[in-house]
């Protein structure tokens, strides 16, 4: 069988619980424009002190629409952490239903290709990374479409600043694009020796007795610890590796955002931009600075599904 590409698998995972991830992603999207409705409150207050606006609610109502558009923001966080969890478990627990009932309805003498703690490590460890890749597919689309408004603003307000605030996400998109497949290396290695230390703790807990009428401790002990001496190097390896992406980042979206504050702060001088206008750019720059962080480590954490992750969806129905 040719295995899906992942975002079909992610796919046919929304589709178990469509309503779940529906509202999931619903939640999440707004949870997400509430900044973006504070900036405007922000914009619209401080042209209304500055007398370049007029509105009839005047600063008191938009302080109270800010106010309630923080309570706001608190209940939907609440109800979107509610719903994630449900969501969660739901594609939790059925890749691993599948995953079980595809290990039954192997033969008996090939029941299980790996060793009981490795299988054990797969269960474990793959099926949170394919729920894990499915929260945060959803949630990176919403913010995408929101920023993407959010860009549309700010080009009408200064199309050249805009252009600049694009700079780090493009930057931070390339360098997360190169460095995947090296993630993707590191990132095999480290699952793969986890799952030999795994596999390794089982079968000596299963065969106690054995290596003890053998005198084999010792020798067992050693291996033991070449196996968890390979783990920890590709662990720090993998960390290292993700730790420095997730550096190179931030600190893009840092320049970038610093660059712009120094050419709002000339457009400022020149009067070309009100006070309203940079406190909706400074708001939207937050935004889009978390927005290009967040798609840098989703596109360095986002890794192809395993062959065995597709044939247990396949196969299983219900939890």
């Amino acid at each position: 069988m040719k295995p899906l590409p992942t975002w079909r698998y992610l796919m046919k995972m929304a589709r178990y619980r469509p309503w779940i991830s529906l509202l999931h992603a619903v939640l999440w999207a707004a949870f997400s424009l509430s900044p973006l409705l504070a900036g405007l409150i922000a914009r619209a207050f401080f042209d209304t002190l500055t007398g370049q606006a007029h509105l009839t609610v005047g600063t008191t109502g938009l302080i109270m629409l800010l106010v309630v558009l923080a309570v706001s923001h608190v209940v939907v966080w609440l109800s979107a952490g509610f719903v994630e969890i449900i969501m969660r478990f739901s594609m939790g627990g059925l890749l691993r239903r599948n995953l079980l009932q595809h290990v039954l309805d192997r033969p008996g003498a090939d029941a299980l290709p790996y060793s009981i703690g490795e299988t054990i490590s797969r269960f474990r460890d793959d099926a949170y990374y394919a729920e894990d890749a499915l929260d945060w597919s959803d949630e990176i689309v919403g913010q995408g479409l929101l920023t993407m408004g959010a860009l549309l603003v700010l080009l009408h307000i200064d199309a050249r600043m805009t252009l600049v605030a694009i700079l780090p996400l493009v930057m931070v998109a390339a360098v997360a694009r190169r460095a995947s497949k090296a993630l993707g290396r590191y990132r095999t290695a480290s699952s793969q020796a986890t799952s030999q230390v795994t596999g390794a703790i089982g079968d000596i807990l299963a065969g106690v007795q054995t290596l003890q009428a053998a005198g084999a401790e010792e020798r067992t002990m050693a291996r033991f610890r070449g196996l968890n001496e390979q783990r920890r190097k590709a662990m720090l390896a993998d960390r290292l590796a993700t730790q420095a992406l997730d550096a190179i980042t931030a600190n893009t979206v840092s320049a970038g955002t610093g660059l712009i504050m120094l050419l709002a702060a000339s457009l400022l001088r020149s009067g070309s931009l009100t006070v309203g206008d940079f406190a909706l750019f400074v708001s939207y720059l937050g935004f889009i600075a978390d927005f290009t962080t967040s798609l840098g480590q989703f596109l360095a954490h986002y890794r192809p599904v395993s062959y065995t992750h597709l044939r247990a969806h396949e196969t299983g129905r219900n939890l």
